[in-house]
């Protein structure tokens, strides 16, 4: 009984000890396993951030891209009125100039007009002095006062400004310099003005005309004397 016993208790302290060996092997197995799970938490929090910062760059990015797409437009539309606003300012500058040059070209005209009458008064007072000095003998104290009173006249002109070729000159450096924008609208001023210098130019010839007709008139009385 005393044996049965012994061998009994003997069984159960291998028992014992085996379940404490087993039992330190599970404790082993555990905390490894607990060290595996730690190592992959802790990799996962690593990931975790790692995604986290490249979601912020992303959503960083995207606002970004969202806000130069917004900008771009606007941009756009800030270019546009600016290329627009160079344009008017352009087109209102050589509007200008131009209607400049063609007061500055009907200046000219009537400028030419006067000298080239100066030079038709001055060709009749010629005319008539040599037509004085060919019936000079005759009729002397009669032609000595009509010579000299176209000698006075002849003075007269010949004090009074402008050079025919000068102004002829700078009228044709207006035509030549005409302004290039705003063609079609600077085509019609040009046609309009055209039409003003060209009745202007009739009136001064008609006015030059009617001067030539007093002139030759002033200069036969001594021949019909």
């Amino acid at each position: 009984m005393l044996s049965d016993c012994g061998s009994e208790i003997e069984r159960s302290t291998r028992g014992l000890a085996e379940s404490r060996e087993a039992l330190k092997q599970a404790e082993a197995a555990l905390k490894s396993t607990e060290a595996a799970r730690a190592a992959e938490l802790s990799q996962l929090e690593v990931w975790v951030s790692d995604l986290e910062r490249d979601l912020g760059k992303s959503a960083s990015a995207l606002f970004k891209l969202k806000k130069e797409k917004k900008s771009k437009p606007s941009e756009v539309r800030r270019l546009q009125r600016e290329i627009q606003n160079r344009e008017e300012s352009r087109t209102v500058v050589s509007r200008d100039d131009f209607h400049a040059r063609l007061k500055r070209m009907a200046v000219l005209f009537d400028s030419l007009m006067a000298v080239h009458e100066k030079d038709l008064a001055l060709a009749s007072v010629e005319g008539s002095m040599n037509e004085i000095h060919l019936l000079k003998g005759d009729m002397v104290p009669t032609l000595d006062s009509e010579e000299t009173r176209l000698l006075s006249r002849k003075e007269e002109l010949n004090a009074s400004d402008g050079d025919y070729d000068s102004i002829l000159s700078q009228l044709q450096f207006e035509c030549t310099l005409t302004p290039c924008s705003g063609k079609t609208e600077g085509d019609g001023l040009v046609a309009e003005e055209g039409g003003d210098v060209a009745s202007g130019r009739e009136n001064d010839e008609a006015a030059e005309g009617g001067n030539g007709c007093e002139i030759e008139d002033e200069g036969s009385a001594p021949r019909s004397a």
